[in-house]
Parts: C-alpha cells; sequence; structure tokens
C-alpha cells in the first residue's frame, strides 16, 4: 500500500506535473455566511468578497504546481443565535474533485459528540456540537488544476440564524510550487 508521499507523486507523475515542489503539510478552508433556515451549504465554489479569515483559496483550483492529499476534514459552526444549531444532529457531506464525487452522502455528525465511537477512533468524540474533524482512512488527491468542491446538508428543523457562519477545513500533505534556483 502506497503512503501519501507517494500516492500524490504517482497522480502527479500520471499528470505529467514534472516541476520541483516543496513538500508541506497543507491546510485550505472556506467559509459560507448563512441566512436564516439554511439548511444546504456549498464549499469552494463563490469567493467574491471573502476575507482571508473566511477562504485561503481565491479559486476552486489548486495552480499547476500544487497538489494536496486530504487526510482530514474539519466542520465548525460558527453559531450565533440563543438556541444554536448542532453540528451533532445529522448532517450530509460531499466532496467532489473534477466530475467525480469521492466523499459521497457521508454523516460526520457521530464525530461532533460523544454519542458513541468517532469514526478515527482518535477520540470519543467532542461535547461540542459545533466543531467536529474526522481522519480519513484513504487518502484522497486534489491534483493540479482540477476544480473541487464539498457541499454540506444539515438534517431539517436546525436552527441556523442570519450570520452564522459554516466552515470547512480541508488538511493534509501537499506539494507547493518551489523556483528552486530558476530565480
Amino acid at each position: 500500500m502506497a503512503n501519501q508521499v507517494q500516492k500524490l507523486s504517482y497522480v502527479d507523475a500520471k499528470l505529467g506535473v514534472g516541476l520541483p515542489g516543496q513538500q508541506t503539510t497543507r491546510v485550505i478552508y472556506d467559509s459560507v455566511n448563512a441566512v436564516a433556515g439554511q439548511g444546504f451549504y456549498e464549499f469552494f465554489t463563490n469567493f467574491a468578497g471573502k476575507t482571508e479569515f473566511q477562504t485561503n483559496l481565491t479559486t476552486n483550483k489548486l495552480d499547476s504546481a500544487e497538489s494536496m492529499v486530504i487526510k482530514s476534514i474539519q466542520i465548525i459552526g460558527n453559531f450565533n443565535n440563543a438556541t444554536p444549531a448542532s453540528l451533532a444532529n445529522h448532517l450530509n457531506l460531499n466532496i467532489t474533485v473534477g466530475n467525480q464525487v469521492v466523499v459521497k452522502d457521508f454523516d460526520p455528525s457521530f464525530n461532533a459528540s460523544n454519542r458513541g465511537l468517532a469514526f478515527d477512533r482518535l477520540h470519543s468524540g467532542f461535547n461540542d456540537g459545533t466543531n467536529l474533524e474526522l481522519r480519513l482512512l484513504t487518502d484522497i488527491v486534489i491534483p493540479p488544476q482540477v476544480n473541487f468542491k464539498a457541499t454540506l446538508q444539515l438534517s431539517d428543523g436546525v436552527n441556523v440564524a442570519l450570520n452564522d457562519d459554516v466552515t470547512i477545513v480541508l488538511k493534509g500533505y501537499g506539494r507547493i510550487f518551489s523556483a528552486g534556483n530558476s530565480f
């Protein structure tokens, strides 16, 4: 079984990416500012008017000399209302890379509370329903210059208020552009 470095190098080689790159840990994130009652969120598709605290990307593609292996997914809810929504309610997460859905109809809510075993078995679940993280068993590669997005559907009846934020964070190993001795 290939490790994450080998898998990323294999995918890059298949796509003809021969540029030198700096190996690094990689974190990409995107926030969506909710309207009252919103239950469906789409991430990494609209970057207009967002600050560096809401997203660290300007497009839903990595640069031609960049690629990434997703090792964990974190979902953070900044719920401001008196009866806040909770990520411990059932969710439906999808992640699409290119035209392929690589995470399909996944419910990560079990990692947001202590009601049973967490998926990653690294912890027993948070007691806070506004932050969840799960580690993936299978490496998901985001190749250079390939569109990607994530969607999240909250369960019916979740009380989301105006200006609540939902953020998705993709963490893992990556390769970024390195000029080396060419400049």
